[in-house]
Parts: structure tokens; sequence; C-alpha cells
């Protein structure tokens, strides 16, 4: 019995350490986008797992505002007022909501008073009212509010997520909220700490300011997950992720665990407390590992990453072979990442590449696009080069490829046929 019982025990630890290197590998493949939404989905399920918010992620103020600029705002008033059918009010009506959308702070919030409004245009201060109820239900859901908890308000009404406690969170508990006061709000409402992290959870993904980056076209931003500035000759690299550090062990439960007397739930909270030891040292190794490939990164890619030449070929098992580490590490360590770097921001991945075929081992893809282009750039408009002589001239110097990879480099890069360079230079 005993070596069967053995035998099972020790493939069941097997198990156990291949499932936690699955996880450890899965956090090192996340972007710091994905970072944070796993972070915060831990925290609202973990109670040992403690955040203290930076004042970044939800601002309760109402009194900051931001200056946009005048297009925006014109924007603003067409987007508004195509919502809406002029034929459906009177003159005097339309006129009172052109100017009330006139009023609207930055954020999209109405702060004047209806007195105020009909003094200034000598309308009925019932007109007023009606104007204000059209308004105030034209999209984006929340504009026109006159105070933060009730445009949240009126998004949970609109998502049907309003419930009695949500509304006196918002009500009473959103400075709390901000300063990480959870205890505060838990004993309040006499819900648990996990109830209170999934009410805020929700609320966070509110809109506290309406109009707050208001455009009619998608933008997208691309937040570096690495930073590097170099002084001389000297790199130095951070990693974007201070935020990070916000998340910690919460004192009060890991007392509770120590003091416990009660094995369920010292067995509760034993395996909250070893979840959060796991994904804080992942985490430190997610941080080492993506700071070692970029150490090696800039090693083989200085000239690239000063500006001072093109990338050298470089693939990913020559990363893994600098750092010590398989190959697949080091896919999932630049997997989504975007690297900052004194001449810009880049994907990671875009890096690596292998050496053209037949153009020698110390020769990348992007040398030759930069050699095609300064000899374009160079040759008689009137006489411009086919394809096939360039591959002679990369030739001569002693990079042998096809008149149909120089096509294609070409076109990669945006440069017009023979016949269409020529056309061009006689306009």
């Amino acid at each position: 019995m005993a070596p069967s019982y053995r035998s099972a025990l020790e493939l069941h630890q097997k198990q156990q350490m291949s499932q936690s290197q699955i996880q450890s590998l899965h956090i090192l493949s996340l972007d710091n986008g994905e970072l944070s939404e796993f972070l915060q989905n831990e925290y609202i399920e973990n109670p040992i797992l403690d955040h203290t918010p930076s004042g970044s992620s939800f601002t309760v103020s109402e009194t900051q505002d931001f200056d946009i600029p005048e297009e925006a705002t014109d924007m603003v008033k067409t987007y508004l007022l195509d919502q809406l059918n002029q034929n459906d009010y009177t003159e005097s009506e339309w006129r009172t909501m052109n100017f009330m959308i006139d009023c609207l702070d930055s954020g999209g919030f109405f702060r004047i008073s209806f007195e105020e409004v009909s003094a200034l245009l000598a309308i009925p201060l019932e007109e007023i009212k009606t104007c204000y109820e059209t308004l105030s239900g034209l999209e984006p859901v929340g504009i026109f509010s006159r105070s933060l908890p009730e445009c949240l308000l009126r998004q949970l009404d609109f998502l049907g997520k309003r419930t009695p406690v949500m509304e006196k969170i918002i009500q009473n508990h959103l400075d709390d909220i901000a300063l990480g006061h959870i205890s505060t709000v838990s004993r309040s409402l006499h819900i648990s700490t996990a109830e209170v992290r999934k009410h805020i959870a929700v609320i966070r993904n509110l809109n506290s300011k309406p109009l707050q980056g208001f455009s009619t076209e998608k933008i997208e931003y691309i937040t570096p997950d690495i930073i590097v500035t170099c002084q001389g000759n000297q790199w130095d690299i951070r990693l974007n992720d201070d935020w990070v550090g916000n998340y910690s062990l919460n004192d009060y439960y890991v007392r509770m665990l120590r003091g416990t007397k009660d094995p369920q739930l010292k067995e509760y909270f034993q395996q909250k407390y070893e979840r959060c030891r796991f994904i804080i040292a992942s985490i430190e190794q997610r941080r080492n590992t993506m700071i070692r490939i970029t150490e090696s990164i800039l090693s083989r890619q200085p000239e690239f990453l000063k500006n001072h030449g093109f990338l050298r070929p470089m693939t990913m098992n020559d990363v893994a072979e600098d750092i010590g580490m398989h190959v697949s590490t080091v896919s999932r360590g630049v997997r989504g990442k975007y690297l900052q770097f004194p001449c810009g921001i880049i994907s990671m991945k875009s890096l690596f590449s292998g050496s053209s075929p037949a153009a020698g081992a110390n020769v990348s893809a992007g040398d030759i696009k930069g050699m095609l282009k300064e000899m374009v750039a160079r040759e008689d408009p009137e006489r411009p080069f086919s394809d096939q002589k360039l591959s002679l001239l990369l030739k001569e110097k002693g990079i042998s490829i096809s008149r149909r990879t120089v096509a294609k480099y070409r076109e990669q890069m945006g440069i017009k046929g023979t016949y269409d360079r020529k056309i061009d230079s006689r306009n």
C-alpha cells in the first residue's frame, strides 16, 4: 500500500507543479492591460489580496476640469443635436436646448441652476425643466447630470444594475472607494468585503465624466510595457508597471489566518494566502524575465534602438540562449508587449527576424530594405532602376537576392515600380 500511495502522491505533486508553471507562464504572457484586469479579478475574489488605489483609475472629485479643443466642443454639440428632430420642438425650445448644451462643462455635467438659465433667456422655468428632461435622456448615458452620483446611478439604471446597496455606496461612499477604505464601506452597509469589492468593480467600469475623451472616431493608444532610455552608452530599463505595487497582502486577514481556531476557516484563508503569494511571486518573476529579455535585445540591437542603423538578424532562440531560458519563455515574454525607446514605440515581436535568404548571416531584411531605399533615392529620375538592376547592384555589395525578392521588399516599403517612378518625376 505504501509504495502505491507514495507513487500517487508524487504524481499529484508533479501535476500541481505543472499547473503552477502553466499559470506562471500565463502571467508572463500578459501585457500590462491584461495583467491589470487579471489582478482586478483576483482582488475581487481573494480577500487576502489587498489593493491601494493610486488615484488614476477612478476620480471622485467633481471640481477637477480639463480643457477640450473648440472643434471637439462643436463635435459634441452636433452629436447631441443629431439625436433630436428639430421639427418636434418649438423655436424657443430649440434655442434653449442649444444654449443648455453650450453650458455643459468639459466632463458633460450641467452645473448651472434652472433658475439661472430661466433668467438669462427670459424663458419660463417649466420650459427649462422640460428641455432638461429631453437633453438628459441623450447619449452618452449620464450626460447633463448635475452631480457625479447622479451620473453613475443613471448609468446603472441603463445597464439594469442599480440595487439598493449600489445606490448607498454611490451616494455615501465614493470618497471611501477612492481612498481604498473597503472595511469602512463593509461595516457601514453590513456586507462582506468581497461583496464590496464586487460592487466597486462595477462602479469602476462606469464613466465618471461622460464627455471625457469624446470623439466620433475610435482612437487607440499604445501604452508601452517597457521603457528604455540611453545616456551615452548606458541603457536604463524600466517596466511600466508601477501600479502593480498597489497590490499586497491584507494584514488583517493574514492575522486572522494565523489566529483562527476554526479548521474550515483556516483552510479557506490558507488557500487564499498561498494563491496571493504565488501571484506576487509570479509577477516578480515576470518582471525579471522581461528585464533580462530586454537586456539581451539591447545588446543585440543597439544601433537600431539608437536610430543609428537597421535591425540586425535576431531570433527568439538567440535571446533564449543569452538568458538561459527556453525559447517558449521568450515568446511569451514578448507577446503583445511594446517597447518605448528614444525614437518611438515598437512591438517587441517586430524586433525579431532571421537573416534574409541567401543574403548572408549578418544581413537582415531591414538592412536590405534600407539599401534599396538609398539606391532609389540616388537614382536618375529619368532612368529609374528596374528590380533586376537593383538586384544586380545588391549583388555587387555581396548580397545575393532575386528580382522577385527585391520587388517584394520594394512594395512593402511603398516604393512604386520603375514605370510609375519615371512618370512621377515628370510631373
